[in-house]
């Protein structure tokens, strides 16, 4: 509906609120909000003549998405072979049926009854900014052009619809949603450059925070829909953003392995995050009261459809309902459970450290305390891969450092193991240090810094 906010008729919504339990105080409160509103503008310090407002629901009130619900309260209902989802002034209609032409059939009188109801309560519907998709596996049906009316206004066709910010497509692979959130969130990672560098920026714990609250909500919006049916190389190409985004967090190599990256930041990989939301939603709705409990409790399907969180027992944890609590209390005990194995799941399997040939300890709080720049540092030497190495350096880019041994003894490999150990720079500190000691270990590369004659490396 085009402008349904601001052309919603007030005494229209004022008679519809009078026909609710609400109590009359309440009426009554609400009535006196909506009528005799002024507006007036301001320009160049001048202010104009105030003008009553005779429509729509005040823009960003609190109230006004209620108010907007309440007067599309007596929407008519769909017939029985018809579905209605709406959201605020965004309205789908669906049909299934095996023949379109009768799935049209079914969907256009109800196309009808609601463009008169908009029409009766001053609402425009408007049929060029609506869209039709025909769902199908049949290929030959793929290019199909429904016919589709709103005020005898053919609909446009189209395969790739975008209800509430998730991008639909015939076949319900969600390939193309996928290919929109991978390109949103790369313009994310764009921003987050913009907050470090080699040689400065913000912590990273403020980076890390960055990619959680604007990159991957990104990444991982309408994810309980579509990650039963992502498909091994699509997860891959959405974690590959992830891992460019940790990298920037740490500023770690870009040969750095990714165990490693998801251990420094402590962050779930999106495999295991995305079953981590599957697995909430899907215990949640175990619930009687939950919106989802008549999916969850579903008979199999006499045919085959695309998996679901409800029909995709491998992709959740489903842990069962306690016989001694409550199903609330059993809930909310079962979802600490699920966020709980899963992570330990995750960590179970990690990898020893090549560093210290044992699983990574964690890293001190002190470290925080250290400017970006060495942190940096200590995280690359923490998996052995540092410019601040002259081994690293040969490995890539053996034309300009043709020697990979320190160039304070000449006796071994310069690696991260021969920082602790060269007898040029004794120091009581280990391997180790790297996590329970970085504030020491920081002078230490100080030390090395000034003999190597590295000015301005930390």
């Amino acid at each position: 509906m085009s402008k349904a906010f601001d052309t919603v008729n007030i005494h229209k919504l004022t008679s519809k609120l009078l026909l609710t339990d609400v109590p009359d105080t309440i009426k009554k409160f609400i009535a006196n909000y909506l009528r005799g509103r002024q507006a007036y503008t301001v320009y160049e310090n001048k202010t104009s003549k105030q003008k009553l407002i005779k429509f729509g629901v005040p823009q960003g009130g609190v109230l006004s998405p209620t108010l907007f619900n309440l007067y599309l309260s007596d929407l008519p209902n769909p017939p029985e072979n018809v579905q209605l989802e709406s959201f605020a002034d965004d309205l789908t209609t669906i049909s299934s049926h095996s023949i379109v032409a009768q799935a049209e059939s079914n969907l256009q009188p109800y196309l009808d009854k609601i463009y008169n109801w908009t029409v009766e309560n001053n609402l425009s519907l408007n049929a060029d900014k609506s869209t039709a998709t025909l769902f199908t596996l049949d290929q030959s049906e793929t290019d199909k052009k429904l016919n589709l009316t709103i005020n005898n206004v053919l609909i446009p066709t189209v395969q790739h619809p975008k209800i509430l910010g998730l991008t639909f497509d015939p076949k319900l692979n969600f390939l193309e949603h996928q290919k929109n959130i991978i390109d949103k969130a790369n313009n994310g990672l764009n921003m987050m450059k913009a907050l470090t560098s080699t040689a400065w920026g913000k912590q990273k714990e403020t980076l890390v925070t960055t990619y959680k609250t604007i990159i991957r909500p990104a990444l991982e919006n309408a994810n309980t829909i579509w990650s039963p049916t992502v498909c091994k190389t699509n997860l891959e190409k959405l974690q590959v953003v992830q891992n460019n985004a940790l990298r920037i967090a740490t500023g770690c190599t870009k040969d750095t392995n990714i165990q490693h990256l998801h251990e420094e930041t402590l962050v779930l990989p999106l495999k295991e995050h995305l079953q981590l939301h599957a697995s909430l939603l899907k215990h949640k709705s175990n619930h009687s009261n939950h919106p989802l409990h008549t999916l969850f409790k579903n008979p199999k399907p006499g045919r085959l459809l695309r998996k679901t969180i409800f029909n995709n027992k491998e992709g959740t944890i489903e842990p069962r309902l306690s016989l001694y609590m409550s199903p609330e209390d059993s809930i909310k005990c079962n979802l600490k459970t699920i966020h709980s194995t899963i992570v330990f799941k995750y960590t179970s399997a990690f990898k020893p450290n090549k560093i210290i040939n044992q699983i990574a300890p964690s890293i001190s709080d002190l470290e925080r305390t250290l400017p970006r720049k060495t942190r940096r540092i200590l995280s690359q030497l923490r998996t052995g891969k540092s410019p601040f190495l002259i081994q690293y350096k040969n490995k890539i880019d053996s034309q300009n450092n043709p020697s990979n041994l320190c160039p304070l003894c000449k006796l071994v490999e310069h690696d991260t193991g021969h920082l602790f150990n060269c007898p040029q720079i004794p120091t009581n500190l280990t391997v180790s240090s790297l996590w329970i000691d970085p504030v020491g270990v920081s002078d230490l590369l100080e030390a090395w810094s000034l003999r190597l004659g590295v000015e301005g490396t930390l």
